[in-house]
């Protein structure tokens, strides 16, 4: 038999490995990952001139760090890269493809050359999901956002809020509340002074008693007897106070 035989026929041995697991395994399937598409990734850009600059009319969901502002004579957006030397750079909005362009002035052809879609240092990428339609786009960057009045109340909506208000002060002190009708009938009632009742002071006569100092008086009085014809002698006595004597 041939060495190659008895190799054939030889059993064979697999290795064993140390390591050992245990526990549940649970197969999921394949996730699907959607990667997020910016529109400058989709934009088969071209260069293209601008004889000025755009207005401000930017939505404010693209605005990103793009900003209005005048920078060396030059008005319209910027954006600020502190890491550049220059720090602030002039970009463009294209409304066509939704993406932020970088500009350049072309001094001898006096124009703005839009030369590439601003990259990733200029912070300034829209994703293909952001995009909204015309109608959709919210408020507009530069545009005042009117706020909302408050309409004024009605001649209808004033009686019935004065009348609760009345209804409410009754059921609050028990009392009506007040009306122009009352208000005008205390005015008039205030108006009007009441003088105090004049106090009558009535005097009665007071008997006064003054002590008198009284006196005694003596008068001989001389008669004749009518049976006898003699003359008789009387001794009266007579009491006056001092006022009879004055």
């Amino acid at each position: 038999m041939s060495i190659i035989a008895k190799s054939c026929c030889a059993p064979r041995t697999e290795p064993k490995s140390g390591l050992t697991f245990s526990g549940n395994v649970t197969l999921r399937p394949r996730s699907f990952i959607v990667a997020h598409i910016t529109t400058r990734e989709r934009w088969g850009f071209t260069p293209y001139s601008i004889e000025e600059r755009g207005e401000r009319d930017v939505p404010l969901i693209y605005l990103r760090t793009a900003q209005w502002r005048t920078v060396r004579g030059s008005t319209g957006y910027f954006v600020n890269i502190p890491t550049r030397p220059a720090q602030y750079y002039p970009v463009e909005f294209n409304h066509d493809f939704v993406c932020w362009t970088e500009i350049t002035w072309n001094a001898p052809n006096h124009r703005w050359d839009v030369v590439r879609p601003t990259g990733p240092d200029y912070r300034c990428d829209i994703f293909e999901d952001e995009v909204q339609t015309a109608g959709q786009v919210g408020p507009i960057d530069g545009q005042h956002i009117p706020t909302p009045r408050t309409p004024a109340p009605s001649t209808e909506d004033k009686e019935e809020e004065r009348r609760s208000e009345g209804s409410k002060n009754m059921a609050e002190t028990g009392a009506p509340g007040d009306t122009t009708e009352e208000e005008r009938l205390a005015g008039l009632a205030e108006s009007i002074h009441i003088n105090p009742p004049v106090m009558a002071i009535i005097t009665e006569p007071v008997e006064t008693t003054t002590e008198r100092s009284t006196y005694l008086r003596w008068e001989v009085a001389e008669e004749i007897h009518p049976q006898t014809g003699h003359r008789v002698s009387h001794v009266a006595h007579t009491a006056e106070d001092e006022a009879a004597l004055r």
